[in-house]
């Protein structure tokens, strides 16, 4: 106990500020300003203490801490006494510990959900308006042939103004006509795309690319498209059942949940309410039985069924997709939309406690479909889906297709078994928009898989399929079995046998076959294998390893075949520089091993890209998806930013220079994401920033982002009170004395260590200083002014400061 009759929690006879952790339960909630007093008492934060409690109250909880210190700039644990909230300070951790929150004042807590991405520590926002161009150049060339065409020119990019994007993929090539070569621009696709992410919405105008469901088939569309699906904003999200079930538990106790008779997870848990409606289930019915034994020995069961939604939603959850406009019949060349104008579109809605339902409609005024989809969950893990069309077609009159699955999942303790039946008829008459001539060569078809996990190291699959051709088309069928086998971690045998009978014109391949295996995977970068195949005779040797998103990173591999009647061999190498990727391959083929090379075929590719984001430009490699460029403050002179993951290590993705920023080519939509970055050599006590970046990028959007500042100038030094005394542990706060227009001139926190030692980032050079320390109750004990040299380039040393002596 210290003199004031409290724990002794602050040795020091003044106030001490810092910014320490809140804890809950071993659970870092967050970091609180807090001031220690003299008189061995600490006080938070209100604000940033109402804040941090979000996650562990309840509404009416949280709506009672926050009216209670609503009026309070800072609290102590005597001004929480009735609101069951108590607090303590550990001094060994330097951490204020929430000790108790009483049950009924607790939220919800999640017991199995993904951990959430926090949108909060968002740090930069995108461009206002962005741009990026991917070139590729591709040249071939044929040894024997000794001909050479022009090469084939590549481009891709897009352009984001605000929330509106226009993409496009384009192309110069070589085309072979009826009429000659010709070498022309050929159009792939433009479209322009309005994103409503928190609706899970897109809109499409121009060259679409419809989704289709069901029995619908693809057909490519010019014109108009509505798209939501909550996937496409939500790329990492689990596929886990949504319902309301709910845990209340008045004692510490603990929880085991067992999933279709395996132990799927147990758990220690405080009192409090607990949600496990995102307990991951297996598709189908899931049976699911939860024991609660508590401290005193009681034991509780609850039992309950469920399913989890066969048609990629989570129940509850919908999607539709709709596109109008006319049709392309061009396969080969540029859309040109001279087929009739069509509609297609769909509605899959997942119900919380029902099967899930789909239908889908695709029309013109040559065909006309109408589909639907549906299911029956059966017990233990099983399920039948079905799936139903019928069309009208000036061509072919009325048609039908219909087919009809079962599925079934065994869960074995960690290990499992998957079989499923697939059975389907298409009649002569149905038609699709893709097939408006019902062109049917197949009317029944059968499939059957069975798998099953032996071990963690082996693994078996059967099939079985049958196709019954129609009208020329003969039938056909295969049967079959295949294992594999994982040696070690880096070794995996394979091995396989099947028989199979097809039509006639490919009759050659009928009969008995048997294949194996061995591969070699040390990493997920490099991959070998060593094959035969009896049907084809063929044998086949293969290496790759695969290149990096990083600056002098070099990919290659090679594949070399032999069959009765040829040899192949191929050879390929890709290399990513700064602001550009190159790759190049080789092959040959020949009759046989002795006359290997009588054909040699060598392509190179060249790309780059360019970049634009708010008035900065920056040359790099391929963008897919959302980039950042990274350039550095003009105090930085020629000194370049590196961009990347990996620094320590000298893995950059990009580096700035005489071409422009660094670019970060890899960012992905509607995902959180980190950027690291770091400036070379750059000056003692320069201040670079964070060196992290939050972002979560909308579609195709572009940043930017100035790595140093005008305040980049940091200041160190030792405060004493006499020669030999110096000031500990004290704190305080640093003000700019002759603010000029344009600056902020709000004060920063100031601290000393247990020897007096103190730093000061963010300093303007050239300007003055006023630096004040704390006495007790926020009082000023004692202040001294210092000046940043203007020629400073990032440094300065105050050496030994007094208070009342010039500096």
């Amino acid at each position: 106990m210290g003199p004031h009759g409290r724990p002794d929690i602050n040795p020091y006879d003044r106030d001490i500020d810092m910014t320490v952790p809140l804890t809950f339960q071993s659970r870092s909630l967050g970091e609180i300003p807090m001031r220690l007093t003299a008189d061995d008492r600490f006080l938070l934060d209100s604000e940033t203490f109402v804040r941090l409690m979000r996650p562990i109250l309840n509404d009416p909880a949280h709506q009672t801490l926050s009216a209670r210190l609503q009026n309070l700039r800072t609290f102590g644990p005597a001004d929480l006494e009735g609101a069951g909230v108590e607090l303590t300070y550990d001094p060994s951790s330097l951490a204020v510990v929430v000790v108790e929150v009483s049950p009924e004042q607790r939220a919800i807590q999640n017991l199995f959900a993904p951990p959430q991405e926090d949108r909060n520590d968002v740090t930069v926002q995108p461009a206002d308006f962005s741009a990026y161009l991917n070139l590729n150049a591709i040249q071939s060339y044929i040894w024997e042939d000794g001909d050479t065409n022009p090469p084939t020119i590549n481009f891709d990019g897009a352009m984001r103004f605000g929330n509106v994007v226009f993409e496009g993929d384009a192309q110069f090539s070589q085309q072979f006509e009826d009429a000659g070569e010709k070498y022309e621009f050929e159009r792939n696709y433009a479209r322009v795309v309005y994103d409503e992410p928190e609706d899970y919405r897109r809109w499409m105008v121009g060259d679409l690319d419809p989704e289709i469901r069901g029995q619908q088939s693809y057909v490519q569309m010019g014109g108009v498209g509505v798209l939501r699906q909550q996937r496409r904003f939500n790329t990492f999200r689990s596929a886990i059942l949504q319902a309301n079930r709910q845990l209340v538990l008045q004692r510490e106790s603990t929880v085991r949940f067992i999933r279709n008779g395996a132990l799927y997870r147990e758990m220690r848990l405080q009192p409090g309410r607990y949600d496990f409606s995102s307990l991951p289930l297996i598709a189908g019915s899931n049976d699911i039985d939860i024991q609660i034994e508590d401290n005193t020995g009681s034991l509780q069961s609850l039992s309950f069924q469920q399913y989890l939604d066969p048609i990629d939603l989570d129940p509850g959850d919908y999607e539709y997709g709709a596109f109008l406009g006319p049709t392309n019949r061009n396969f080969s060349t540029a859309p040109d939309y001279k087929g009739p104008v069509a509609f297609t579109g769909f509605f899959r809605k997942a119900f919380l406690n029902k099967p899930a339902l789909g239908v889908g409609l695709q029309l013109s005024e040559d065909v006309q479909t109408l589909n639907g989809q549906g299911q029956f969950v059966l017990g233990n893990g099983g399920r039948i889906l079905l799936d139903v069309a019928g069309s009208n077609s000036e061509t072919a009159d009325q048609g039908f297709a219909g087919g009809v699955s079962y599925e079934q999942f065994m869960d074995r303790g960690g290990l499992a078994d998957n079989f499923s039946l697939r059975a389907d008829y298409v009649s002569s008459g149905f038609a699709t928009l893709g097939n408006p001539e019902a062109i049917n060569t197949t009317s029944f078809s059968f499939s059957s898989q069975y798998t099953r996990q032996f071990s963690f190291r082996f693994l078996a699959t059967a099939t079985a399929s049958y196709l019954k051709g129609r009208d020329a088309v003969g039938d056909s069928y295969r049967i079959g079995a295949s294992g594999y086998y994982r040696l070690n971690d880096r070794w995996t045998f394979r091995a396989g046998a099947d028989y199979a009978k097809f039509p006639s014109a490919f009759s050659g391949s009928d009969g008995f076959s048997v294949n194996v295996g061995l591969i070699f995977q040390p990493d997920y970068r490099r991959r070998a294998e060593a094959r035969y195949e009896s049907r084809d005779n063929l044998g086949e040797l293969s290496y790759n390893q695969s290149g990096l998103n990083e600056i002098n990173s070099l990919g290659f591999g090679g594949v070399v075949a032999h069959q009765d009647d040829s040899v192949r061999a191929q050879g390929y190498a890709s290399y990513s520089a700064n602001r550009f990727d190159a790759a190049i391959s080789h092959a040959t083929y020949g009759p046989s091993f002795s006359n290997f090379s009588d054909v040699n075929a060598t392509s190179v590719r060249v790309g780059t890209t360019l970049a634009f984001a708010d008035g900065e430009f920056g040359i790099g490699r391929r963008i897919n998806d959302s980039f950042m460029l990274l350039h550095p403050h003009e105090n930085l002179g020629k000194r370049s930013v590196v961009a990347g993951q990996s620094l320590a290590e000298n893995n950059f993705i990009g580096r700035s220079g005489a071409l422009g920023a660094a670019v970060n080519n890899f960012l992905a939509s509607y995902v959180v994401q980190s950027v690291q970055y770091d400036v070379e050599d750059p000056p003692t006590g320069y201040d670079t920033g964070p060196g992290v970046l939050r972002v979560n990028p909308p579609y195709k959007s572009g940043y930017v982002y100035k790595v140093g500042t005008d305040a980049f100038v940091s200041a160190m030094g030792t405060l004493v009170t006499a020669p030999d005394r110096p000031v500990a542990l004290i704190g305080g706060r640093v003000t700019l004395l002759d603010v000029k227009e344009g600056d902020t001139p709000e004060p920063t926190p100031f601290f000393t260590n247990s020897v007096g030692r103190f730093a000061i980032a963010n300093l303007l050079p050239g300007r003055r200083y006023l630096v004040e320390t704390y006495g007790p109750n926020g009082t000023i004990d004692r202040s001294f002014e210092f000046s940043v040299p203007s020629d400073t380039d990032g440094l300065v040393n105050l050496g030994t400061v007094q208070p009342g002596l010039a500096n």
